[in-house]
């Protein structure tokens, strides 16, 4: 699935009024030139000086310097079209090093530059894709209808070159509409998407996005009905761990634990193969699926469930800060069963393990070394209740009888 996320949205009126603001003297210095200016090489070279001290300033982070040779730049006495390239170069520098407002001026002047140009939906895209970055999201959303509307126009030479393109830009729409919490709206738009002969796997990206929309909007049934789906189309999808959890989420929502259960336990013991194919997106949702189901068995008292997912958690990676924690809940789980000893030799496997030479170098995070104490606590609580049984049991044994009168000899 697209990973691209939205950064935290800031004053929507500062972004307006920077770009409003950088649009605006790019277009008046634009006007100044005569449409019909010669290009002669000694401004080829100047638009070539500028934009590398441009870029230059740029990648040194000072911005105000940067934006003079981009002025510069515009007011040289050559047809905008001619600084195209020049302009793009300096926005994908601007963009690199993260000051999107700028290169969305840029770009945006471009798109008005090359008007009809075959360049201009490409342009549309990937402006449509800065603008959410900033917050902006209606903006970017209009954008990404301009590319649409500018394919409409093209002629029928050109139509299967946008068409991939415009298929990207009905889905960057719904994405946009996600990001922007509006999950209604973002529904509406994957399921016309769904209806489109799509490639396998931007159809697996539409339909995870699909039922992720409904389990947003807790339509429990509809996210579990369309994740078997998913799953079952796509098992092998990067987003197929995701999706494993928002399955179980939802059944545990409408009461299916045990099914809730099973669905756990199958992402955590998903064939290694498959998890080959994205293994830190494949650990990140086991170790978060498995620790948030277990906690939740726990509370609930269901000690058994809980057992068996710290069990199996405790598999997946042998690195303290993972597998000790892990442990340490075996033990609690096995002491809420009654099954001390159990729980005695979880907490000794953790001391054990500290104790050994080579996990002292580095030295414990912590939160580890104090799991480690609390560890050795709960052993040495343990081995004096069993002690202390053992006396009370000894004392408190079977009672033994009275001692019989002796008769007396007549």
């Amino acid at each position: 699935m697209n990973c691209r996320r939205a950064k935290p949205p800031f004053s929507r009126n500062k972004t307006r009024a920077v770009a409003t603001i950088v649009i605006a003297l790019v277009i008046r210095c634009g006007a100044e030139v005569e449409e019909s200016a010669a290009l002669d090489p000694s401004i080829r070279t100047e638009i070539a000086g500028y934009t590398r001290l441009a870029k230059e300033a740029a990648d040194q982070e000072k911005w105000l310097l940067a934006d003079h040779f981009l002025e510069l730049l515009v007011r040289l006495p050559a047809r905008d079209i001619e600084k195209k390239n020049a302009l793009r170069e300096i926005g994908e520098t601007y963009e690199h090093h993260h000051q999107e407002t700028k290169a969305i001026a840029i770009y945006e002047k471009m798109i008005e530059l090359l008007g009809s140009d075959p360049e201009t939906p490409e342009l549309l895209f990937k402006v449509g894709l800065l603008y959410p970055q900033i917050g902006v999201y209606g903006r970017a959303v209009s954008r990404f209808y301009t590319v649409l509307n500018s394919a409409l126009k093209v002629n029928e030479r050109s139509v299967s070159a946008y068409r991939e393109l415009t298929q990207k830009a009905q889905l960057e729409i719904a994405e946009t509409y996600f990001l922007a919490g509006d999950y209604a709206q973002a529904g509406k738009f994957l399921n016309l998407l769904l209806r489109l002969d799509l490639p396998p796997e931007q159809r697996a990206q539409v339909r995870f996005r699909a039922l992720h929309c409904q389990f947003l909007l807790e339509d429990s049934q509809g996210a579990i009905t369309g994740a078997r789906k998913f799953l079952e189309e796509f098992p092998d999808d990067s987003a197929a761990p995701e999706c494993r959890y928002l399955l179980a989420a939802a059944l545990r929502t409408v009461g299916r634990k045990t099914e809730a259960f099973d669905t756990v336990l199958a992402l955590l013991r998903e064939e290694k193969a498959r998890k080959e194919k994205a293994p830190e997106r494949w650990t990140y949702w086991q170790k978060k699926t498995g620790n948030e189901f277990a906690n939740d068995f726990y509370q609930q008292g269901d000690f058994v469930s809980a057992l068996t997912i710290y069990q199996t958690l405790a598999q997946l990676s042998d690195e303290p800060d993972w597998q000790w924690p892990a442990v340490y809940q075996i033990g609690l789980c096995f002491e809420r069963l009654r099954l001390a000893s159990r729980a005695a030799e979880a907490y000794k496997f953790i001391i054990d393990e500290a104790g050994k030479p080579e996990k002292s170098v580095p030295p414990l995070a912590e939160n580890t070394a104090s799991l480690v104490q609390m560890a050795r606590w709960r052993g040495e609580q343990l081995a004096w209740r069993h002690t202390t049984d053992a006396r009370l049991q000894h004392i408190l044994g079977e009672p033994v009888d009275a001692p019989t009168a002796k008769k007396q000899n007549p």
